[in-house]
């Protein structure tokens, strides 16, 4: 329900203060102080696209990343087993496995490595597009601290990486027991 803001008949007008200085710090969740982006429509159409594209970039390179680790590990898993199963019978495709295994390993780390790079530059490619959006659009991702983001997106990298090489690291003492 709405307020009625007209001055009641009889009423006597507030004081008027004298006019204050603006503030340095406005808040861009209030409608007034809020400056929209200078971009017509289709431009601001073009830089939604490209947003969106880049965001579904993102979320493919981290389903590309896992699923790399997923393949690795079920690869590395499998070659085990075989030599398991064939209880080591020989020893020169048991050494060519291990081969396979670390070069398997190299190119996960240089796909994961390459996917991390992609990831970075979509998010460079959003944080250029969103620059010229409203200032409420560049508060409201301001909310979400880069630092934090850059923390966790490289930790997990780092986890990734690194649980690459103690399993081929695993897989490597299995099988040179057996070599």
């Amino acid at each position: 329900m709405a307020r009625d803001l007209r001055p009641k008949p009889g009423a006597r007008p507030a004081p008027q203060s004298a006019p204050s200085e603006p503030d340095p710090v406005a808040d861009p969740l209030d409608p007034l102080d809020d400056e929209p982006s200078g971009l017509d429509d289709l431009t601001h159409a073009e830089f939604i696209t490209i947003y969106r594209d880049a965001s579904a970039n993102i979320r493919f390179a981290k389903e590309q990343m896992w699923r790399v680790v997923l393949y690795f590990s079920l690869g590395s898993i499998a070659v085990t087993g075989y030599g398991v199963v064939s209880r080591w019978s020989d020893p020169t495709l048991t050494y060519y496995l291990l081969i396979i295994v670390w070069l398997c390993s190299v190119i996960s780390v240089l796909i994961i490595l390459s996917l991390q790079w992609w990831q970075s530059v979509e998010h460079h490619k959003i944080d250029y597009v969103t620059s010229k959006w409203s200032r409420f659009a560049t508060a409201a991702r301001a909310r979400k601290s880069r630092i934090m983001s850059d923390v966790q997106r490289y930790g997990m990298l780092a986890a990734m990486i690194l649980y690459l090489e103690l399993v081929t690291i695993a897989v490597t003492r299995i099988f040179v027991n057996h070599l």
